[in-house]
This record gives C-alpha cells, sequence and structure tokens, in this order.
C-alpha cells in the first residue's frame, strides 16, 4: 500500500518547505550578492555601517530578487500541494455526477498518492458505489423473479375466475380446491419475502425463549404425516431431551421447509432428524437417502429463487426461496447451517449457539 500523509502533515510540511527555502535563499543570494557589490566597488563597508534606514540600491535589488524567487518557490509548491488536493477532489466530484446521471459502475480514480483523509474518503465512496451498483442489480433481479412467480397463479386465478364467470368451468369443490390451493402458494410467497425483507433490514425480531423443541417437531411431521405416506417416506428421530432457546416459530419455519424440500426430492426411504446439545450449541441434522445435490450447485443453494432446473422436477418445484428462508432464519439466531451429501445422502446440519441456562 502506498504511504499517505495526512492534510495537516502536508500542510505542515509544505510551509516548512516554503519557509527553509526562502530563508536559504535569502541568506545565500545576500552572502554572494553584497560580497560582489563591495569587491566591484558598487557598495563599501563604510556605507554598509551607515544609518540601517538608509536604504541603497542594492538592498532594494536584493529585496526585490528575494521577494520574487520566494514569490516562485511559494506558487510552485503551492500548486503542488493542491493538486494533490484537487486531483482526487475533482475525480470524486465527476464520479457522483456520473452515478447521478445513472452510470453506476463509475468510480473516483485513487491510483496517486494524497493524503491518508482523502484516500479514506474515496475508498468509502466507491465503497458506496459498489454497495449500491450491486444493490439496484439485486433489485432487478428481485423484481423479475418476484414477477416471474407472481404471473403463473395469477394467471391460473384469472383464467378460472373468468371461466366460471363465462360459465366455461362448474364452480364446485374440485375448482375450489385448486383454487384455494393458487392462493395459499401466494401467500406463502409473499411471507417468505416478508421474511427475507426483514432480515436484509435488520428487522427482523425473534421471540427467544427455553423450549422443548421435540414437540413442535411431532406437530410438524403430524402435519406432513399424508405426504410423508405418499412419498413413501419413513421418519426415525433421535432428540435431546434438553430444552433449547429459540424463536420456536421460526424454527418451525425452518424444520417444515427443510422437510418439504425433503419430501419433493428425496428417494423414498428414511429421513432421519436428530438433535443433540455440544457445549454450548444446538445441532439439528435432517438426513434423507439422496440423490443429494451436485458439488457445483451447492454454492448457490442458499441464495433466493435458486432452483436446480436441470436436475429436478420443474413440476413439483417451488418457488425457490425456501432455503433462503431458512439460512435467513438461522442467521438471524447467529447460527449457522451447512450442506453435505456424503454417498449421495443429503445431510442439512443447524447450530445455534445457546446462552447459559439460569438455574
Amino acid at each position: 500500500m502506498k504511504n499517505k500523509l495526512g492534510i495537516n502533515k502536508q500542510l505542515f510540511i509544505a510551509f516548512s518547505m516554503v519557509n527553509l527555502s526562502i530563508t536559504l535563499f535569502a541568506v545565500f543570494v545576500g552572502y554572494f550578492f553584497y560580497n560582489y557589490a563591495i569587491e566591484n566597488g558598487w557598495i563599501s563597508l563604510s556605507s554598509l555601517q551607515e544609518d540601517w534606514t538608509d536604504f541603497h540600491l542594492i538592498d532594494w535589488i536584493w529585496l526585490f530578487t528575494v521577494i520574487l524567487c520566494g514569490s516562485v518557490v511559494s506558487l510552485v509548491i503551492g500548486m503542488q500541494l493542491a493538486k494533490r488536493f484537487i486531483v482526487p477532489i475533482n475525480s470524486l466530484a465527476e464520479a457522483a455526477n456520473k452515478i447521478s446521471q445513472g452510470d453506476l459502475s463509475a468510480r473516483a480514480n485513487d491510483n496517486q498518492i494524497h493524503s491518508t483523509e482523502i484516500a479514506e474518503l474515496m475508498h468509502n465512496f466507491n465503497d458506496m458505489a459498489k454497495k449500491l451498483e450491486s444493490s439496484v442489480k439485486n433489485a432487478q433481479v428481485w423484481n423479475a423473479a418476484i414477477a416471474h412467480e407472481l404471473r403463473t397463479p395469477i394467471t391460473i386465478l384469472q383464467g378460472r375466475l373468468q371461466g366460471i364467470l363465462d360459465g366455461v368451468f362448474k364452480p364446485d369443490e374440485v375448482l375450489f380446491s385448486s383454487l384455494l390451493n393458487q392462493v395459499e402458494g401466494l401467500s406463502h410467497l409473499v411471507e417468505d419475502l416478508r421474511t427475507l425483507s426483514l432480515v436484509e433490514n435488520q428487522q427482523l425480531r425473534l421471540n427467544l425463549e427455553w423450549v422443548d423443541f421435540n414437540e413442535h417437531i411431532e406437530k410438524i411431521l403430524l402435519m406432513f404425516k399424508e405426504r410423508l405416506v405418499q412419498a413413501q417416506l419413513n421418519i426415525q428421530l433421535d432428540l435431546t431431551t434438553e430444552k433449547v432457546c429459540c424463536d420456536h416459530r421460526r424454527m418451525q419455519q425452518v424444520l417444515i421447509a427443510l422437510i418439504d424440500n425433503t419430501i419433493r426430492y428425496a428417494h423414498p426411504g428414511t429421513i432421519r432428524i436428530s438433535s443433540k446439545i455440544i457445549l454450548k450449541d444446538w445441532i439439528l441434522q435432517i438426513e434423507d437417502q439422496g440423490p443429494g445435490i451436485a458439488e457445483e450447485y451447492q454454492t448457490d443453494l442458499f441464495n433466493p429463487f435458486f432452483r436446480l432446473e436441470q436436475s429436478r422436477n420443474k413440476e413439483f418445484g417451488g418457488t425457490g426461496l425456501g432455503l433462503a428462508v431458512v439460512h435467513a432464519i438461522v442467521i438471524a439466531h447467529h447460527g449457522t447451517i451447512r450442506y453435505e451429501n456424503p454417498g449421495n445422502y443429503s445431510v442439512f446440519t443447524i447450530t445455534i449457539p445457546q446462552p447459559q441456562l439460569n438455574s
């Protein structure tokens, strides 16, 4: 990294250089100038010993020379110092103007050596511009993805309702059940988006309390009973009996999303749900018997709207928000979640730190 001095130090050094340059110049010029004048008879030593208030011509010439050269030195050093400050400030102004006109890729040029204050200002400006550009791009992607996810259920609802009005569809229980499913899908999408928005803006409030989470697991499994039977999946539990500190409603949301994901994509077999306390961490694992997720997709697994269209059947796919919401809720608990596929098995491991339990 280039060494950069603060503005105060640069001003102090610049003024010291001006003062020292003029002083040395005045001394040396005066010595050689008066010595030359005495040797050539322009002035005598006796005349120099007269009243000091009487200026000789040689005095005026020396004084004018010192002032002129001192002004030149001051001007050169001042211009160089001003250039150090003006160039980066102009670069900042130009970049800010481009950004205001919509060019979010504009950055201030910080390749030159200048003060630490300006260097920090330019670094913060470029960092802000980078985050702004990223935020706008993410917003555009999100808007397009949300519009895409909303289009299908809204189109279905509009078509079915219009068909009922036109007498094309008979308003029976099957049709109303289908419409209700679309509405429920929209409701889940809105709730997932709301959760992600709250986490993104650090507004997700957790109601942390000590609970027996095993009871909530049993309730969730009861909800999925029919779907588990249809998917030919058996549940194997290995749960700790200790109480854990969490927002049980949000953690229910996590478990529901993971089990739903497993039912959609896992091979028939066994789903193993285990939990344990190791040191001060609550570890919750959900394991199925494959087929697993390819390694190249695992880095994007918890990104919003990410779906494995190449390897997953889109017919049974969701909105692509489930695992993103899971990740967001776990992060809000100051925990971590990771995915592993040993032997093509899928294993989601959630680790949530636990506070000291008051006795």
